[in-house]
């Protein structure tokens, strides 16, 4: 899908002439320029602005692309030629940009025409897989959560130019834990299930290096039938799901291990793993491993994996909860901000233990990646910290949404910053988390049984006094409205909601949220 964006300039009279389309994103630039012939013009494409001009040197892999143009004799229009995608390591396999985009694309906000006078028109061609932007809506009291869901919503739609979920504009390639977060924030924004389908075929023949993200896969599919009602698919893949749990690679206590060929991350970037230390065992790829289990179970129904499952989440309480934390692996005595909310994410703690994590994950605040900030806010809406997931939302500082906005981003980036990430670029989806965070734990909207056949309704507010949804789905939008309290719910045809216990068929519903 190609979006054109003209924007017409009856007089350059100054030397430079900058070109702003209002948001980034991935396509190409044509120039309508009318010459005697033979004259030298310079044109340049960007995504980063410094004292009003497009910054020539923004660095890592921020976008910045300039060409010399001769110009023909009479009114032309020209296509600013894009080189070649390089990718920082060649021998891993990327994605392209489709055809009909007719060669190279570049992520770019920004134009600039150098050596110019006269009346000219510059027409963007964004790049977007098929995407209904009135498909999903969220308004709330605060002002400021309203603009970050805006931000993540777009950042989820100017990531689908390359047909699958990739990592951004550095490698454009797929990996499993970018596409978690990804893939959430696209159902939770469009009623589209290709891409993630394909996304998700693509890591069987494909995986990458991370544990925890092999294990993800299982998480990836068992959302995916949850949302688009796709069983054939699980049918199919089953084969290729029970390889990504990685029995292969447990021990007699049944604890997996990283090995050469996987290697435990944790977190990414390195920096933002709050002094995670690091053992032959770690409690985070284990979390994970349970977490696998039971997905396995929901996509199967097989006992075994329900039985495997208990039984790791034993031994995983058995040698890393010491004195009512867990430890980040069996022979430490850290607890970082990822074992107190993995552990919590992924069900391995109990009830019983969550004040004291609470306490831990409270005093930590963003200690964690763009990545880590999805399971840390799943993790609050898991155990009550509603207040403190909103404020982590709606916060500034350095490790804040409202840091990338301030710094001029309007697709969310690979890093809090670039000084935390200096070779960052500046659209990764994995960026996001409020594009679904915001519809599954704050609006409390979660699909129970494949195809949104069943579907939970837990709104969890905080101070928001009120907060409007429209969540898209396969049998058209629910539709969640909550002022001063009160709460009405339109469920579509073909789903039913279950509130505190209470089914909820087809049709428009008013409760008391109190």
């Amino acid at each position: 899908m190609i979006e054109k964006q003209v924007v017409s300039v009856r007089e350059c009279r100054e030397e430079i002439q900058t070109v702003d389309f209002g948001k980034d994103a991935f396509g190409w630039l044509e120039v309508e320029l009318t010459g005697k012939g033979g004259e030298e013009v310079e044109l340049a494409i960007g995504e980063v602005i410094r004292d009003g001009r497009i910054n020539r040197d923004p660095g890592g892999f921020r976008c910045f692309r300039k060409m010399n143009l001769i110009l023909r004799e009479g009114t032309h229009t020209y296509r600013f030629e894009i080189p070649p995608h390089v990718a920082p390591n060649p021998a891993l396999p990327k994605c392209y940009p489709p055809e009909e985009a007719g060669g190279e694309i570049a992520p770019f906000r920004y134009a600039e025409i150098r050596g110019y006078s006269g009346a000219f028109k510059a027409v963007r061609h964004a790049v977007f897989a098929p995407f209904d932007d009135n498909a999903a809506d969220f308004r709330c009291s605060d002002e400021r959560l309203n603009r970050i869901w805006e931000f993540c919503k777009y950042s989820i739609k100017a990531t689908t130019a390359f047909g699958m979920y990739v990592d951004g504009e550095r490698e454009r390639l797929p990996y499993e834990g970018d596409a978690y977060i990804n893939q959430l924030g696209h159902f939770c924004c469009d009623a589209g299930y290709d891409m993630a389908r394909r996304t998700i075929e693509y890591f069987f023949g494909h995986p990458t290096w991370p544990t925890e993200w092999r294990l993800i896969t299982v998480l990836l599919a068992r959302d995916y039938a949850l949302y688009s009602g796709d069983e054939e698919s699980i049918r199919r893949w089953m084969p290729e799901l029970k390889e990504k749990l990685l029995l292969n690679h447990a021990g007699t206590d049944l604890l997996i291990r990283g090995t050469q060929e996987v290697r435990d991350i944790v977190d990414w970037p390195v920096g933002e793993r709050d002094g995670y230390e690091f053992g032959e065992v770690n409690l985070v790829p284990n979390c994970y491993h349970y977490g696998a289990l039971l997905a396995m179970y929901e996509l199967s129904r097989e006992e075994w994996y329900l039985r495997r499952a208990a039984e790791v989440k034993q031994a995983i309480r058995g040698s890393m909860l010491k004195n009512g934390l867990f430890v980040d692996h069996p022979g430490s005595t850290h607890t970082s901000l990822h074992s107190a909310m993995f552990a919590i994410r992924f069900g391995v703690a109990d009830a019983a233990e969550y004040p004291a994590l609470v306490s831990v994950i409270r005093s930590r605040g963003m200690a964690c990646s763009v990545y880590g900030a999805q399971f840390l806010l799943e993790a609050c809406y898991r155990c009550g910290l509603a207040d403190h997931a909103l404020a982590l939302m709606v916060g500034g500082g350095l490790r804040s949404w409202r840091n990338m906005l301030d710094k001029g981003a309007t697709i969310t980036m690979e890093a809090w910053d670039d000084s935390l990430k200096p070779n960052q670029d500046w659209n990764h989806a994995w960026g996001a988390a409020p594009a679904n965070i915001i519809p599954r734990g704050l609006c409390g909207i979660r699909p129970l049984s494949p195809g949104f056949g069943m579907f939970d309704v837990n709104p969890q507010i905080a101070s928001l006094s009120s907060v409007s949804l429209r969540q898209p789905t396969k049998h058209g939008p629910i539709e969640l409205e909550i002022q001063n309290g009160r709460m009405e719910l339109a469920v579509p045809e073909g789903t039913r909601g279950i509130f505190r216990k209470q089914v909820l068929t087809p049709g428009k519903h008013c409760m008391n949220l109190c």
